[in-house]
């Protein structure tokens, strides 16, 4: 897998440092808080179980270097908005809950994050827009109307919510066009990240953090993990956090879930001027800051090999040039893939895992853990703190299944 993506060439020797730390000869072997996965999630959880004084916390990440897989083959949106359609309402609160820690912690580290604003515009084709309330029978919501965006007071989009036609898009983005039949939604007010610069940060921040060091399994006495057996021997945390992408055994049985392939590329800085990002079914893209436009990713349901396939990838560079003339000859500077984790709709999950009382699975973000992170990295720590379910998680369950130590024996 080509893992040479925009942001590795961004980093400097003390982040790639920060990120790849190795197995220090100090081990903690039996700390207060133990993270397996050193992606955005499992990161998050160390930064905040910290912050909530739970003890010691140490981190282990199989991988040579933190991040190593969706958490830096991303493009870093925080974008929780973009979701209101798609997504359910305590998925859109969540998001932005984690939207306004990534402020808050930036403005805390001084910058260190790196957060920039952003906004989107959502090009579709009209008819893809959902009707304003009241509009073609549907109930109306007091306080909400149709907005008068179009000449001479008459709606540019009758029915729809506040759209941007051609004339609109070109006053916010002069080299933006829009296809025929096409209107954009503008949301503003999101966020983007550098995924490696804020893993880094993340990092420095994390208690002990440990790379090269996998999860073997793990034993129970009673209700409790007891010992973690990793590649590293063994460990006997206090309360264990499992943020792998996608549930490990033996907790795994009868969860659907899956990895899927994605597509990325970035193209160099060229001849068009780009303030948006720009998504929707025609293509798009999102823009750096200094130049250069990442654009992805693709659902490569089925493709199981972690190599970069340019015939999926380039048509990418080609649909943004719909939108954006001016970046038909675009240089591709960078082309990578990952592959996201999957589970249960697109819903994340987080939640303790079955039969035990001191461990929890946080994963299945699919392509929002980066937006995801910080809030799932507090309701893990208040859970872990209190003991009870943050309310801004409770729907984010695994699915129920039996507990798979009642056949195992209390101890093994």
């Amino acid at each position: 897998m080509d893992r040479v993506t925009v942001w590795d060439d961004r980093r400097g020797p003390d982040d790639r440092a920060r990120l790849a730390p190795g197995r220090p000869p100090d081990l903690d072997r039996s700390p207060d808080v133990l993270v397996v996965g050193g992606g955005a999630i499992g990161l998050a959880a160390a930064v905040f179980a910290r912050r909530a004084g739970l003890g010691r916390v140490t981190l282990i990440e199989r991988a040579p270097r933190l991040v190593p897989g969706a958490s830096s083959g991303n493009g870093g949106a925080i974008a929780p908005d973009l979701h209101e359609e798609s997504d359910g309402p305590r998925f859109v609160a969540f998001g932005r809950k984690s939207r306004q820690l990534y402020r808050d912690l930036d403005a805390e580290w001084q910058g260190a994050i790196g957060a920039w604003p952003t906004r989107w515009l959502d090009i579709r084709p009209v008819e893809a827009f959902p009707l304003l309330d009241g509009a073609a029978g549907v109930p109306a919501i007091p306080g909400r109307g149709d907005p008068l965006d179009g000449a001479a007071g008459v709606p540019a989009f009758p029915g729809r919510r506040g759209l941007l036609d051609a004339a609109g898009v070109r006053a916010l983005e002069p080299d933006v066009r829009l296809p025929d039949g096409a209107a954009a939604r503008l949301f503003e007010g999101q966020l983007a990240v550098d995924p490696l610069r804020l893993a880094a940060a993340l990092a420095a921040r994390a208690g002990q953090v440990v790379t090269g060091v996998g999860l073997l399994g793990v034993s129970v006495r009673g209700d409790r993990v007891s010992t973690v057996h990793t590649t590293a021997g063994d460990l006997t945390p206090g309360a264990l956090v499992v943020a792998t992408g996608l549930v490990p055994p033996p907790w795994h049985q009868g969860v659907p879930q899956r990895w899927v392939k994605g597509h990325m590329l970035a193209l160099a800085p060229g001849p068009w001027r780009l303030g948006s990002v720009l998504a929707g079914p025609y293509g798009g893209g999102t823009p750096l800051p200094g130049g250069g436009v990442v654009c992805g990713g693709t659902f490569d349901e089925g493709d199981r090999s972690p190599e970069v396939r340019p015939e999926v990838s380039d048509p990418m560079a080609k649909d943004l040039a719909t939108l954006v003339p001016a970046a038909a000859e675009a240089r591709i500077s960078h082309r990578w893939c990952c592959f996201r984790p999957h589970i249960e709709h697109r819903q994340p999950v987080v939640d303790r895992l079955p039969g035990v009382t001191n461990a929890w699975f946080a994963g299945g973000h699919f392509t929002t853990g980066i937006m995801m992170a910080p809030a799932t990295g507090a309701a893990l720590a208040d859970w872990i703190g209190s003991g009870r379910t943050p309310e801004d998680v409770r729907t984010f369950t695994l699915p129920r299944t039996p507990s798979p130590w009642p056949t195992l024996g209390p101890t093994h």
